[in-house]
């Protein structure tokens, strides 16, 4: 049964690889997803560093207020800054709140953090509480 090959099924085997469009369309395919996985790989990189420096932010925040909170009572008004860490900085301010007359005293402390991000600007953000003083044992 030598049965011939007809003309579609000639033609199809003589091709020889792929025509200068269809290598074109692949490239071009394969470029989009690339660039796709790139600007991802930068935005995760930026998102992670951004992330970083906003735990920094909040520890060196928290270990002021723990400092702050366990020094005596003196609401006056009183500020500072300092810098705890490469490029970290935190400043404070104590003030009375009210006319409250001693042993009932109230002040509010805020404290602001300012850190280096990603993009070369500078991110910071501002923390507010307030304390009592303790009349007594406390």
């Amino acid at each position: 049964m030598g049965a011939e090959l007809g003309p579609p099924m000639a033609a199809w085997r003589d091709e020889r690889g792929m025509t200068l469009i269809e290598v074109l369309i692949a490239i071009t395919i394969l470029v989009v997803g690339i660039l796709a996985l790139m600007n991802s790989v930068t935005a995760g990189y930026l998102s992670v560093v951004f992330s970083g420096g906003q735990s920094t932010a909040t520890e060196v925040g928290r270990q002021l207020f723990e400092q702050l909170r366990n020094q005596p009572f003196n609401p006056g008004p009183a500020t500072g800054s300092d810098s705890p860490a490469p490029g970290v900085t935190r400043s404070w301010t104590i003030a009375t709140v009210g006319a409250t007359p001693s042993p009932n005293g109230l002040a509010r402390i805020t404290l602001t953090v300012t850190w280096p991000s990603g993009s070369g600007a500078t991110q910071s953000t501002t923390f507010e509480t307030l304390r009592a003083q303790c009349a007594g044992n406390c």
